[in-house]
């Protein structure tokens, strides 16, 4: 089985108290029995306690509050490999540890290039150089995003771009993406862009810092002849869990989707613009919004295969939304009832006269068939044994924004002070929904 090849294993994890890497130590530590998780952040274990209360129920939070198998590591990335640890405790990794999965990364749409430079790309170079140092080293799992091939959108004349997963070169198919990874990253050090990103349209310079990232990484592992070692994740759109660690676990920063309901919500007009290209947008126009825990489940069961390369973590062509979907649901959320439109436009996705979350989210009115093949082939290879894995979206019942309405409404609160409008429009439009001690009475339940 999957959760036993984790048995006596030793990781250290980065991103421990965000959003997936919650979902994913919950997950880990509720099925298997690792020898030790290490877990690197930033004010210790009073901080990522403090962390792990604020989005799990109590009942919940037990699993990681109460384990003896894990420990804190007060430290956190940056352009060195010491974290700001201790040497001592850096030896001590460097000898015992099985599996590293850097998942520390906020998804950063308005900085600058120069700006992810920093908080990034360098982190995640200097931690890939120091577990290539480990002599237990099984995997190394860096978390990507499937939108970093965003820039194929406006390449492709397609309504429904396909993206596999490997590595799609800025120059040609037959370009030495290791070096020319080498050349663009001295460029955005010395400068703050390269000539490859000027060269393409992507949504945001994110998606551009992970295109870059990987070939980074995959450039330094295949330096020490360790390709098999490294598991790069690209999630999509990642939404509320289907059901672990309970039903709509999310919280809200964490689902873009949910900030664009907050938005809507309290939009004055009675229309939305939006940008694609497809005949009929609402129709053709795709969200790939993956559950949280379908991301999870996907990184430890290819870790526990020996999958290595790149594997997204998404919802794909069976499991994806249409806009027209997403509409429906949005609207039954809205409390006092409000014919607004959505206005399609064939305009630029930068374009000013967008909404401000179309503008902001950019791939909104795009479609993406991304490939799941790896997943597949693995699923295959479980066949009778993947008992309660999450290896896809469940969308047998249709889709609906119920389960997040107290995300919701905390979003429109902010929205509303940030555009300084009375913060009880969040009351009047907003549903009311679950505590977290209400999630707790549920869960136990």
């Amino acid at each position: 089985m999957v959760w036993d090849y984790y048995n006596g294993k030793v990781l250290f994890v980065t991103g421990g108290s965000g959003f997936i890497g919650t979902a994913l130590l919950w997950r880990l530590l509720s099925q298997s029995s690792p020898e030790r998780v290490y877990v690197l952040c930033r004010g210790g274990y009073a901080k990522a306690e403090e962390k792990w209360s604020s989005m799990l129920p109590p009942s919940t939070a037990k699993i990681l509050t109460d384990s003896q198998l894990l420990t804190v590591l007060d430290g956190e990335l940056g352009n060195t490999a010491t974290m700001d640890l201790p040497e001592e405790t850096l030896q001590m990794l460097k000898g015992t540890v099985h599996i590293v999965i850097h998942a520390a990364c906020s998804v950063q749409l308005q900085n600058s290039l120069r700006e992810l430079s920093y908080s990034v790309m360098a982190p995640s170079l200097c931690l890939t150089k120091y577990a290539l140092k480990f002599p237990n080293l099984e995997r190394f799992v860096f978390f990507s995003t499937a939108y970093a091939n965003a820039h194929l959108w406006q390449t492709s004349k397609s309504s429904d771009v396909r993206v596999d997963e490997r590595i799609y070169p800025l120059s040609t198919e037959s370009e030495d993406y290791y070096q020319s990874a080498l050349d663009s990253w001295r460029a955005v050090q010395s400068t703050g862009s390269s000539d490859e990103y000027d060269a393409h349209d992507f949504p945001w310079p994110y998606a551009y810092a992970k295109h870059l990232t990987e070939r980074l990484v995959l450039q330094q592992v295949s330096e020490r002849n360790k390709l098999d070692k490294v598991l790069i994740i690209r999630p999509s759109v990642i939404g509320p869990a289907d059901k672990l660690p309970y039903p709509g676990y999310a919280t809200s920063q964490g689902t873009p989707s949910t900030a664009c309901a907050a938005a809507y919500m309290l939009h004055p007009g009675r229309q939305i613009t939006l940008a694609s290209r497809c005949e009929k947008p609402g129709q053709e126009a795709t969200i790939d919004e993956v559950p949280v825990d379908v991301v999870v489940d996907r990184v430890l069961v290819h870790v526990a295969m020996g999958t290595s390369g790149l594997v997204h973590a998404v919802s794909g062509e069976q499991s994806r939304l249409s806009v027209d979907e997403w509409w429906h649901a949005f609207k039954k959320e809205r409390r006092i009832p409000w014919n607004a439109k959505l206005a399609w436009t064939a305009g630029d996705w930068h374009s000013p006269n967008l909404h401000q979350m179309a503008r902001r989210f950019k791939i909104i009115g795009t479609s993406f068939a991304f490939s799941e093949q790896k997943t597949v082939q693995v699923a295959e290879k479980l066949q009778g044994q993947k008992g309660n894995l999450m290896l896809f979206a469940d969308r047998s019942l249709p889709y609906s924004l119920h389960l997040r309405r107290h995300h919701i409404h905390h979003m429109a609160i902010q929205h509303a002070k940030s555009n300084k409008w009375p913060a009880c429009y969040a009351k009047v439009f907003c549903r009311k929904g679950k505590s977290l001690a209400q999630l707790d009475k549920q869960v136990k339940a």
